[in-house]
């Protein structure tokens, strides 16, 4: 755990007889928030198909679903920055 997040990366028990073995579903990102003073807190970060979930609204942070073009991960820690005036996974 680092601060208040914490990473896990999660796969599925695929039977080798199953024509589902050969698909990838393991690569999509999942992101579930814990509500506490007026703030939304990132507890658990799936790595699974790229999706992200970081913006803000009317002064709120708020959960939405972005589509990761580049995602990269750096000793275990994903970190949010703000370029322009959007919040970005760098």
């Amino acid at each position: 755990m680092h601060g208040l997040m914490s990473y896990q990366c999660f796969g599925r028990a695929r039977s080798l007889r199953s024509d589902r073995a050969l698909r990838s579903d393991r690569t999509s990102v999942r992101a579930r928030s814990l509500h506490s003073d007026r703030a939304d807190v990132a507890t658990e970060v799936r790595l699974e198909l790229g999706r992200y979930v970081a913006t803000e609204r009317n002064g709120r942070l708020v959960a939405t679903r972005y589509v990761a073009t580049k995602l990269r991960l750096e000793l275990g820690r994903y970190v949010a920055t703000e370029r322009s005036t959007c919040l970005v996974a760098a």
